[in-house]
């Protein structure tokens, strides 16, 4: 069990880097964000070996880099392959390979909608202590798409820009809705 649980927790960590830098590097490209930083040149350190080789047979179209999601979502589908291993269910070779990929597809939407609360957060309390930093200035790419709609219709309050706070709100209800959507999902599902 030691061992196991090691293991555990470096394939946490692989992935809680692989597949955010991934899903930034797609976002970042979408945005139009630099990547002559230290986060862009991260993002395309920790990816280039499995982004590259797709892009061979995943051209950009309308402008996206789709190569970074399907190697996110591979990420994701070898995440929890591994863990079915490593856990000795081997479920997905005793057909369990429909349950799987849902669970698959709902952890990649939970692991988006985390990404997109972290760099909220960041992007807030750099907003507060205000200091010229170049992540900063990604965050604030990244995050400002998001925030637009919001800020037309959520005046500040004293001086306070609360769209932050209710992008959060927002973000938090969507991964219990996820969450209560993947249990229906997965009980829909035959038991095999």
């Amino acid at each position: 069990p030691v061992f196991e649980d090691i293991l555990s927790i470096v394939l946490r960590a692989a992935y809680w880097v692989l597949v955010p830098a991934a899903l930034l590097r797609f976002y970042m490209q979408a945005v139009r964000a630099p990547f002559r930083n230290p986060l862009g040149q991260f993002v395309c350190a920790v990816t280039d070996w499995a982004v590259r080789p797709l892009r061979r047979m995943l051209t950009g179209k309308g402008g996206y880099d789709w190569a970074s999601v399907v190697a996110a979502f591979g990420f994701e589908l070898l995440h929890g392959a591994l863990f079915d291993a490593l856990s000795m269910r081997l479920s997905i070779l005793r057909g369990g390979a429909s349950s799987w990929l849902v669970s698959s597809l709902f952890g990649f939407a939970h692991t988006i909608l985390v990404i997109a609360i972290a760099c909220l957060i960041v992007y807030a309390i750099l907003s507060w202590v205000r200091t010229d930093s170049v992540i900063g200035d990604i965050l604030e790419n990244i995050v400002n798409p998001w925030l637009r709609p919001i800020r037309r219709r959520v005046p500040m309050f004293g001086g306070i820009d609360l769209s932050p706070l209710v992008l959060l709100v927002l973000l938090q209800i969507a991964l219990i809705v996820l969450g209560h959507a993947q249990r229906i999902a997965l009980g829909a599902l035959p038991n095999l």
